[in-house]
């Protein structure tokens, strides 16, 4: 049993396909939910520390998304030139700007709970 070419270069493609359309870039939003419960129960300490914490995870949202923008260049500037189908793995960046911006809206829930608590 003998394999052809055709056959070969076929199966070939059919994999890579497959394999650039598998990895197809960017990733799932997931975003926080502005209000959760027990936020009315929490202590000054405990608001303040979380407004902390979400500002810690804004600032790697955002070098997230710059990093991203990066990888863009490279796939649109050099590689979409000689192989088109290379665009799938264009990122447009929706996940990062979803969560950044549920986190803002959370600090600012988080921030009028403070400001009510007279922290």
């Amino acid at each position: 049993m003998r394999i052809s070419a055709k056959r070969l270069l076929g199966g070939a493609a059919v994999l890579s396909l497959a394999a650039m359309l598998g990895a197809c870039a960017g990733r799932p939003a997931a975003p926080v939910q502005v209000n959760q419960a027990g936020d009315a129960d929490k202590s000054c300490h405990a608001l303040l520390k979380e407004l902390n914490d979400n500002q810690y995870y804004m600032a790697r949202l955002v070098r997230e998304s710059n990093h991203v923008r990066a990888g863009n260049a490279d796939v649109v500037a050099g590689d979409a030139f000689f192989f088109p189908p290379v665009l799938v793995a264009y990122d447009e960046g929706k996940a990062q700007n979803i969560e950044l911006r549920t986190y803002q809206e959370r600090n600012k829930k988080l921030a009028q709970l403070a400001v009510d608590k007279d922290c």
